[in-house]
């Protein structure tokens, strides 16, 4: 199992995809910090150091979450594609223990780019807060930075598990976005909140907000929330993986 995960490990590594998604997430987050901390107090936008504006600048998590969504996507639908996983099927012909290594590939490096990316944004807006006067950030920068590491290794490992059960990039790409923004968030959010708040996007938004919860998860519960749909999405693609190779 190790083998395996170093060889996925090795894939990722000589992946142009994953530089560009890099580059994009790191861009998107200066952009965001700069913005969101420079243009604050602006009419339509909170005081600069507010728990508000504090939350907006250190919620990355949806930059992190999806592009390692994308990148699971990649490492199972995209290499049935371009039929680059026929190498690994012949070096180990069980695509349960394949699907298990891309798996672990998927919520490792996803907890280390989350845990890298939010760094990175601490970085970047404490010098730019304390040159705005503000040298306390009101919020539990350890709960966010905890949450936005665990999201991103869920979402890793959701990516890898719609990749294996549509074997489709484009579907299970488009299907997660479609399934996110206009189901959870335009439709069940507003209808049914108590309902939408038992979802992944919505134990998302638990764990990578910093403001008043009411109507949210708490965090612990979230996690568990997120944790559990991770899960129940990666065994039924083993599950479906596993009746692909008894045929």
């Amino acid at each position: 199992m190790i083998t395996l995960v170093r060889i996925e490990l090795l894939k990722l590594r000589t992946t142009p995809a994953v530089y560009v998604a890099l580059a994009l997430a790191f861009f998107l987050t200066v952009a965001s910090v700069l913005t969101t901390i420079l243009l604050a107090g602006q009419p339509g936008t909170s005081p600069v150091g507010s728990v508000d504006n504090v939350s907006h600048v250190l919620s990355i998590g949806v930059v992190t979450s999806f592009s390692m969504l994308i990148l699971g996507v990649m490492l199972t639908a995209g290499e049935d594609r371009h039929r680059t996983s026929l190498s690994t099927y012949l070096a180990e012909p069980r695509r349960g223990r394949v699907l298990v290594a891309k798996l672990v590939t998927a919520a490792l490096v996803g907890a280390i780019g989350g845990a890298v990316t939010f760094g990175l944004d601490l970085a970047i807006a404490l010098p730019v807060y304390a040159a705005r006067g503000v040298h306390h950030l009101p919020v539990d920068i350890t709960s966010l930075w905890i949450g936005t590491t665990l999201l991103t290794a869920c979402f890793g490992l959701l990516g890898v598990a719609l990749g294996a059960l549509t074997r489709n990039t484009v579907a299970a790409i488009i299907g997660s976005l479609v399934w996110a923004a206009v189901i959870e968030l335009a439709v069940l959010q507003p209808l049914f909140p108590a309902l939408a708040k038992w979802l992944p996007t919505g134990a998302a938004v638990s764990l990578t907000t910093a403001t008043d919860h009411s109507g949210l998860l708490p965090p612990a519960l979230a996690a568990l929330v997120l944790v559990g749909w991770a899960a129940i999405v990666a065994l039924l693609a083993g599950r479906i993986t596993l009746r692909r190779e008894l045929r």
